[in-house]
Formats: structure tokens, C-alpha cells, sequence
């Protein structure tokens, strides 16, 4: 982690309180322009999410600019980075304040994945987020015959399919999906919230840094950036042999 990412973050500039869960801020959420897209990066299957979120956050170098913690829903864990103790669920920034990133380096415990939820539709409609896009893996049992993972998209209102107007990719028509990403897109989809969510094929229960680039992939292409995916394929080439 590069040190200049953390560098500033001393005092809180506001606490933000949702349901024993608060957000701890180093920015001026309401200063234009505010952002415009919130990246979630939540370890699920393939720990896709983690693995991606993190990787744009670095190879695009956001800047931290808050933390999320509870003193009743997340277990007693700090990150080290740099020197610097921090919560193990952060938030970032890019520096055209275009697109924030809610990473988690740690499991979300059972408990924790509704209040969590609520906390982040709710800090979303507060500082005026216009689009959640959830990073997620899919995991199939044939994953190692899977030479290029397909991706999957479900959206929870009309208007956020319009993120995927000239992407050619296949809709989630059938299924269950089970953790926070299911729960958010149901929330979001019964508040009028909107809420994409991208499925890429992966492994269970060991990380997947190609499906994570496969997601990526899609993601620039919404969010109208470059994203250098090289070192995450290195990475995959890793995993395979």
C-alpha cells in the first residue's frame, strides 16, 4: 500500500452513526463534485470482490478517506498498513471524487450483514450516490475447465440497466444467491435504490484473481476508466500452475 494513500488520516473530520455502525470520514462528502459511484468490494466466493476492489483502488491509487467500524457487529481486528492501524473495512476515494470504494479485508460476520446493509443504502442516500455496483464471485464446480470466466449481471431498478447499454454481457435470469450482495439487491431493489451487481464465474473457497480482472474488465468499461489489469493476470497464471 503506498504510503502517500494514508498519509493524511489523523482525526475524523465527522463520525457518521447507522445502527452501532459508524463511519468514520477524512473528506468532505457534500463537496462537488460528490461522488458518483459506490464500488463494493465484500469477500465472497473467490474472494472476486476483495481481490478486485482492491486492485482498482491501488492500480488507480485512491486515496483513503474513511473507515467503517462497530463496536457490536465487527470483531475486535485492526489492519497495519504502512505503520498505520486502521479498521479492516475502509473507503476510498478517486481523485476526481467520481468513484468511492467500500473494501473489507475481513469476512462480514452473519450478524453484521443486515446492519451493514442498511448502513451502506443509507450513507448512500445521504451523500448522494447515484449508482451501488456490488463486485461478486460465482462459484461453479467446474471452475478449473473454465478457461476464461464468464460474467453475469443483475440489476435492482430499470434505470440501472442502462449501465450496461452498449456491454454485451448475459443477465442472471435464474438462481439463488445467498450473503450481503443478495441481501443489498433486494433492499435496494424494494427502495428504488440502484444496484448492480456483477457475477463472475470462480472458485469457491480459493482465490480467483481471473475472475476478479474478468469483472474489472467490465467495470472500466462502465465507469469510463483505463485499469491496468497485467499484474492481476500474472496472478492468475500463479494460481493456475
Amino acid at each position: 500500500m503506498s504510503y502517500l494513500l494514508i498519509n493524511s488520516i489523523h482525526r475524523p473530520r465527522r463520525e457518521v452513526f447507522y445502527d452501532n455502525i459508524v463511519i468514520h470520514e477524512y473528506f468532505d462528502p457534500y463537496s462537488h463534485p460528490q461522488p458518483e459511484y459506490l464500488v463494493l468490494g465484500l469477500p465472497d466466493a473467490g474472494l472476486v470482490g476483495s481481490i478486485a476492489s482492491r486492485y482498482l483502488v491501488f492500480n488507480r491509487q485512491f486515496k483513503l478517506v474513511g473507515e467503517v467500524d462497530s463496536p457490536v457487529y465487527f470483531p475486535y481486528i485492526t489492519v497495519i498498513h504502512c505503520s498505520v492501524p486502521i479498521s479492516p473495512i475502509q473507503l476510498y476515494l478517486s481523485d476526481d471524487r467520481k468513484i468511492m470504494v467500500l473494501l473489507a479485508e475481513i469476512p462480514i460476520p452473519a450478524h453484521a450483514v443486515y446492519p451493514l446493509v442498511r448502513t451502506i443504502i443509507g450513507y448512500s442516500k445521504e451523500i448522494n450516490i447515484k449508482h451501488i455496483i456490488s463486485l461478486a464471485g460465482l462459484a461453479v464446480p467446474n471452475r478449473l475447465q473454465i478457461s476464461k470466466p464468464k460474467v453475469y449481471w443483475l440489476a435492482s431498478t430499470k434505470s440501472t440497466r442502462e449501465l450496461l447499454k452498449d456491454i454485451s454481457i448475459e443477465e442472471l435470469k435464474e438462481g439463488f444467491i445467498v450473503g450481503p450482495y443478495a441481501l443489498l439487491l433486494k433492499e435496494a431493489r424494494r427502495r428504488g435504490i440502484s444496484n448492480l451487481a456483477l457475477f463472475a464465474e470462480s472458485f469457491l473457497d480459493m482465490p480467483d484473481p481471473e475472475s476478479a480482472a474478468e469483472t474489472l474488465r467490465i467495470l472500466s468499461n462502465i465507469l469510463g476508466i483505463d485499469i491496468d489489469l497485467k499484474q492481476l493476470l500474472e496472478e492468475a497464471e500463479l494460481v493456475k500452475l
